[in-house]
């Protein structure tokens, strides 16, 4: 079984014994990591208009914890006093293809469960403040050292301090405590509580698994009821007995209504994976700009086959979220929050199509044995789903 990193752990001993149930630190989980990304080169794209950013001060001109929205400016950064301020950067692993290497290492964690790598970059005494994240969060040192401190228990509903953009806890008390330089990585599960300070310039890089909630999902299935015409069953109660008030809603008739929600979950249990498929591979509102791309004409098989046949490979968009589920007819590709179908013949091939970075001349040659799996390719190109490149530039 593959070792999770050195921890001695296999990589299903970490998901029984760790994984959303306590922290764990790795000492020299990236032996001699050396950060492949500057503080300037992580300023730069701070400054892009089409990039997530923030800039947290502990102590801004506006105020204590004050939250500026990239993009950020010249300006921004020339009013910084020398230390307690944090710059951080969303997505970093989609707009820097090159740092997708750094995924690897948590590939057995489902990819439709992964949101992003964010980087942060600060000084001396730099920090967002103490906080609960409610996703699982592994946190890379990559420059510099830093201490954190964390709980020891989950904490669901902590008070927090008000009048701030930031969900900054109003009471933190830790229970252990860890400086961490570069190549440590520190685990911690949704809702423990963790408080990280720079004690010198440095950056972290922070793996971040997403976690719908509730509410989200039973959205996503309810737009899915409605798209498949079904859930249409109403309130009933052929029990109904005398009642002294007429317009009292009673115990008896939120029992029913809680048989008739659960009724139309089990209703819809043919188009759950659907709708968490779409769900889950939905474009985040704030790369939708960069991952949309013109449509372009539908290409057909022959014109793919002969740009296959000049060298030419196709590369995933990074932009845009894949997943895939089998079912008794074949199975669903989802891309960017849209369902695409085939049947039993073309099952075999939804793995590459959803979970290879490449497709080269000899991928595709096993794929148009297919006729549907090579349709589809033809429709997920024309959507920017995959893009071509020359491996000679």
């Amino acid at each position: 079984m593959t070792e999770f990193f050195n921890t001695g752990l296999s990589q299903q001993e970490f998901l029984e014994h760790y994984w959303q149930k306590k922290p764990l630190l790795i000492r020299q989980a990236f032996t001699d990591f050396e950060s492949p990304i500057s503080p300037d080169d992580l300023a730069g794209l701070a400054c892009e208009p089409e990039i997530e950013s923030r800039l947290i001060e502990e102590n801004g001109q506006e105020g204590a914890w004050q939250v500026t929205n990239g993009p950020l400016s010249e300006d921004d950064f020339a009013r910084l006093p020398a230390t307690h301020w944090t710059m951080l950067v969303q997505d970093v692993d989609k707009h820097l293809p090159e740092l997708q290497y750094l995924l690897d290492p948590f590939r057995f964690i489902p990819d439709w469960r992964r949101d992003d790598l964010m980087i942060s970059y600060a000084p001396e005494h730099g920090t967002v403040g103490p906080h609960t994240d409610g996703y699982d969060v592994f946190l890379l040192q990559a420059m510099g050292t830093r201490r954190w401190q964390i709980g020891d228990k989950p904490i669901h509903d902590a008070e927090l301090l008000e009048g701030l953009n930031l969900q900054i806890l109003a009471e933190f008390n830790s229970d252990k405590e860890w400086i961490l330089e570069p190549g440590d990585i520190l685990y911690l599960p949704p809702h423990f509580a963790h408080h990280g300070v720079a004690l010198n310039d440095g950056m972290t890089f922070s793996f971040g698994f997403r976690a719908p909630s509730r509410t989200d999902l039973l959205d996503s299935v309810v737009n899915s009821l409605l798209e498949h015409d079904m859930g249409k069953s109403r309130y009933t109660d052929p029990d109904l007995v005398l009642s002294e008030h007429g317009s009292e809603i009673n115990s008896d008739a939120i029992t029913r209504l809680k048989q008739l929600l659960h009724q139309s979950i089990d209703e819809a249990e043919p188009i759950l994976a659907s709708a968490l498929g779409k769900f889950v591979t939905d474009t985040k509102s704030s790369l939708a700009n960069i991952a949309q791309e013109s449509l372009a004409d539908l290409p057909t098989i022959d014109e793919i086959t002969r740009q296959f046949d000049s060298g030419d490979s196709l590369s995933r968009n990074l932009y845009y979220r894949f997943a895939w589920a089998k079912n008794e007819h074949g199975g669903q590709l989802f891309m960017a929050g849209e369902t695409y179908c085939l049947d039993i013949h073309g099952q075999e091939n939804l793995p590459l199509l959803a979970e290879n970075s490449v497709i080269k001349r000899a991928d595709w040659q096993h794929l148009k044995k297919d006729v549907p799996s090579a349709n589809l390719l033809c429709q997920l190109i024309s959507e920017g789903g995959w893009n071509w490149y020359s491996e000679s530039n």
